[in-house]
């Protein structure tokens, strides 16, 4: 399943797979969690990722984002300086929390009690884990 966002080569972004979009158990909510998620990213780092899953079970989101690192961030990682640059990350992460939060709450119609992060270099990956006050209904609420 291709998005619309596009990654620092050209080619479309990469979320969830084809099979769990079309009849996983909320792929639909998943891939626009997943889509959420690199569009903020994307606006604070610059680039996206170029392959972001989204899950939930229950009450808790995570989303797995695949080559985060700029390519800034990849030549002070060849020069040893992971460290640095998962500092740097979780710096980011802090940037980025409210919105995410936010996003996040808004597509699961539920209020975000915690939002964690983390990355790492190699593999070049992140994750971002949310925390919900109820668990993630999978079924259109009726207007009422």
């Amino acid at each position: 399943m291709e998005a619309g966002l596009q990654n620092g080569r050209g080619r479309g972004l990469v979320v969830a797979d084809e099979r769990e979009a079309e009849h996983g158990l909320g792929g639909e909510l998943n891939a626009r969690i997943a889509r959420a998620v690199v569009r903020i990213y994307h606006g604070t780092c610059g680039r996206g990722p170029t392959k972001a899953r989204a899950i939930f079970r229950g009450n808790v989101v995570a989303v797995v984002l695949e080559q985060v690192l700029t390519q800034a961030e990849k030549s002070l990682v060849a020069t040893g300086r992971c460290d640095e640059v998962v500092a740097l990350r979780r710096e980011l992460h802090v940037a980025m929390r409210d919105e995410l939060a936010l996003a996040v709450g808004e597509l699961t119609r539920c209020r975000v009690s915690a939002v964690m992060g983390d990355a790492q270099c190699e593999p070049d990956l992140a994750v971002e884990v949310f925390v919900l006050d109820q668990a993630v209904m999978t079924t259109p609420i009726a207007d009422g």
